[in-house]
């Protein structure tokens, strides 16, 4: 058979490889089948040190998602109405009283948290208004564990006042089996009041965590525990070391992926949300003891066939290389965003066929493109007139109910204005013909609003709107302002103070600047930015939850891009303040 190149350069990229391999190996092929499976036990150790970390992440992953579940436990409190009336109460004329409230406190703890169908519960606490209701599955010593901090009545700290975990060393509480366990904390709210209830406390067996980390080592060759960023060990696969501190983890070189010591292969994974550290640790002799010898034959045999092998692949680097090359650098202008190429089919090889696929897809891609487009646009017209178009019924409502209100009390004045006003918003919101208005309408409709909403809440409730600029010549969305306004009302009330809302608008350069700001209840660091994460994360702009300013901030970036998203200050028992910036028209 006489070897043609031109001929070889039309075969089919499998032909190609075929004549190659047979070229290579001959007799070394026999050899290296033989121990290309015991070569590829050679690298374990690499494997495991790449999927443990893995298999570590998803593990932690389930073990925060399962106590997520757990953190909902308190919750079903406020189906249990008499449980909130007791829970409610600040003092008691008689011992007796309390006793009997205690009784039907630690009954329904020990039906709906003890003997349900929560089998890793321990025990559960509520410290409330200086009394402790507790139900445990084992008996525990010291009281109560947090004696000094809620005591069995003593007074409850701000440190509950938000979600916490505690490990056992930060707790004193123990169990008589001395049974392994972690405790999380829950803030128990009155909605209706917007009081605190007190604090629920509920001891966690760590048996669960077994259950999620054990398929990981499912032959029981390697240890497996999870312990603080100090060291502190809080689960073990090896019970006995439970409670110890391990004094190298400041050594570790790393927190999150694998790394290997003399003897060890150590895989680790650290939780985002609960900062401690899941470890996986196996000896090296166990991953290796079979595989030592055979591999050192493989590196030797490498060597030699890499030697024979280079030869030809350098061959094979001309006839495949190239084309595959160009296709390459066409690719890399496609990804800059240039879709004008055109690739010339110089083979009818696998490589060939992919040119010809490629310049097809570009072609699809480009057709896509296009259609795409239509359908944001589309898309985004929808959008607009939907988030428009929202109403607010639980206003209508308030609204009509003050009316009804002020007709009892005979105020026929003081209804005429109403249901005047009120016509007024209706006509105002009915219209959607525009979606731009002037500043001075918005502000008529938002002078409105606050007017109707001064009759309802009467001294509770003052206004102020301040404007710098001419609001008859520049143009705004519609309804911009309400949802801001009617977010001061429903979250900044503040019991026995005056909310006084002031709205000022004011042109800056080339922008139109709108404050909604209140004297109101504020939010805390961490809620006002769990809101700016929502603002800057937000994909589905139909929440149940802060809607009014999601409706507002999706609205400025569908108008005017990200660049004007809506802008949130807050401070706890100080007010906030809202600024919405536009372009001038």
């Amino acid at each position: 058979m006489i070897f043609k190149w031109r001929s070889f350069r039309d075969y089919r990229l499998q032909t190609k490889l075929f004549i190659t391999y047979i070229s290579i190996t001959v007799i070394p092929i026999a050899l290296l089948g033989c121990l290309a499976y015991s070569q590829y036990v050679s690298s374990i150790e690499r494997q495991v040190g790449t999927y443990i970390p893995r298999l570590l992440n998803q593990a932690n992953d389930n073990i925060e998602r399962q106590i997520n579940e757990f953190f909902q436990m308190p919750d079903q409190i406020y189906n249990a109405p008499k449980i909130i009336e007791i829970l409610r109460k600040d003092a008691y004329q008689t011992v007796s009283a309390m006793r009997q409230d205690e009784f039907i406190v630690n009954t329904y703890l020990s039906n709906t948290f003890i003997h349900g169908s929560q089998q890793d519960v321990l025990g559960i606490f509520i410290s409330s208004n200086n009394r402790l209701f507790s139900s445990t599955k084992a008996h525990y010593f010291s009281g109560f564990p947090m004696k000094e901090a809620v005591g069995l009545y003593g007074q409850n700290l701000d440190l509950w006042s938000q979600e916490t975990l505690l490990l056992p060393n930060e707790t004193s509480l123990e169990f008589e089996d001395r049974r392994p366990f972690i405790l999380i904390a829950k803030p128990l709210n009155d909605v209706e009041n917007r009081l605190s209830l007190g604090t629920m406390f509920i001891a966690l067996d760590l048996s669960f965590i077994d259950r999620i980390v054990r398929p990981i080592d499912e032959k029981e060759e390697a240890d497996i525990w999870l312990m603080n960023e100090e060291g502190y060990i809080f689960y073990h696969t090896k019970t006995d070391q439970i409670g110890r501190i391990d004094k190298e983890v400041a050594e570790y070189p790393t927190s999150n992926g694998s790394f290997k010591t003399k003897e060890m292969l150590f895989g680790m994974d650290l939780s985002e949300q609960y900062h401690w550290i899941l470890t996986h640790r196996i000896s090296l002799d166990q991953l290796t003891a079979e595989t030592n010898f055979v591999r050192n034959i493989t590196i030797l045999l490498f060597a030699a066939v890499t030697a024979v092998a280079l030869v030809i692949a350098a061959l094979l680097a001309w006839g495949v290389a190239k084309p595959i090359q160009n296709l390459t650098g066409q690719m890399k202008r496609v990804e800059k965003g240039d879709f004008n190429i055109k690739l010339n089919r110089q083979s009818n090889d696998e490589v060939g066929l992919l040119s010809e696929s490629f310049q097809t897809m570009i072609k699809e891609i480009q057709e896509l493109i296009r259609e795409k487009y239509q359908i944001e646009l589309k898309q985004k017209e929808a959008q607009m007139y939907a988030l428009q178009s929202q109403i607010n019924p639980h206003f209508m409502y308030n609204t009509l109910e003050t009316i009804a209100m002020t007709v009892e009390e005979d105020d026929k004045n003081t209804v005429v204005d109403m249901v005047t006003i009120l016509g007024r918003m209706l006509r105002y919101s009915l219209s959607n013909k525009e979606n731009l208005v002037t500043i001075h309408q918005e502000l008529q409709h938002i002078r409105d609003y606050l007017t109707i909403q001064s009759y309802r809440f009467e001294d509770d409730l003052t206004f102020e709107i301040n404007v710098q600029m001419d609001g008859n010549k520049e143009y705004i969305p519609k309804f911009i302002l309400q949802p801001l306004v009617e977010n001061a009302l429903e979250h900044a009330f503040v019991p026995e103070q005056q909310l006084i809302i002031k709205i000022l608008i004011k042109r800056v350069g080339n922008e139109i600047h709108m404050n909604v700001s209140d004297n109101g209840a504020g939010m805390s660091k961490i809620k006002l930015l769990e809101i700016k994460q929502l603002l800057t994360l937000q994909t589905d702009l139909n929440r149940d939850h802060h809607f009014g300013i999601l409706n507002v901030n999706g609205r400025l970036v569908l108008h005017y891009g990200e660049d004007y998203m809506l802008q949130v200050n807050s401070e706890k028992s100080v007010g906030t303040t809202m600024l919405i910036r536009v372009p001038i028209n």
